[in-house]
């Protein structure tokens, strides 16, 4: 098994550039997507890279990242940047871990999430139930979004209603 190489390079290889800035080319796309590689699936090749909004990675967590899962039949060049410094592993790791936490029903984040989905459904003057015990918001009691407050968490049986709770959840930008 350690023949076996993912974009020309051995789990060794991989394991070395974990944490190195990565350039990809898309297959429909001229412009390029740069980040840290995290990881590379093995079995499917699939590529998992951190884009990092600010520098300052030395030895704190960046302010503002994305984590981006490319997928193998998308790619047309894959290429790890060696000679640029990268992010040590237990940072990348620590990242992972801290995002994770922003979604339990919960966080901080995840109860700032639930105040602004109400907020957007009370000034369009839709009625809402919720209390602060049930992480679920409950519109015109037909819907319901559970958290994380995303499109995928919408329970609702009326096909107009759930649209309409949809067309409002995208209309909000969530960090």
């Amino acid at each position: 098994m350690s023949n076996y190489a993912t974009y020309h390079l051995t789990f060794g290889q991989i394991e070395e550039s974990l944490g190195k800035l990565c350039t990809i080319k898309l297959k429909n796309n001229e412009k390029g997507l740069k980040g840290y590689l995290y990881n590379i699936d093995p079995v499917t090749s699939t590529i998992i890279l951190l884009q990092v909004e600010n520098n300052s990675i030395e030895n704190e967590l960046p302010s503002k990242y994305k984590i981006l899962v490319i997928m193998h039949h998308v790619v047309s060049e894959f290429k790890v940047n060696n000679e640029e410094n990268g992010i040590p592993r237990h940072l990348l790791d620590k990242m992972i871990n801290q995002r994770i936490e922003d979604f339990k029903h919960d966080s901080e984040k995840m109860q700032q999430r639930k105040e602004n989905l109400i907020s957007l459904f009370e000034s369009n003057r839709i009625q809402t139930n919720h209390t602060k015990d049930d992480p679920v918001v409950h519109i015109l009691d037909r819907a319901h979004v559970s958290p994380p407050y995303v499109i995928s968490s919408i329970e609702c049986d009326n096909d107009i209603i759930l649209q309409r709770v949809k067309d409002m959840i995208t209309q909000l930008s969530f960090n």
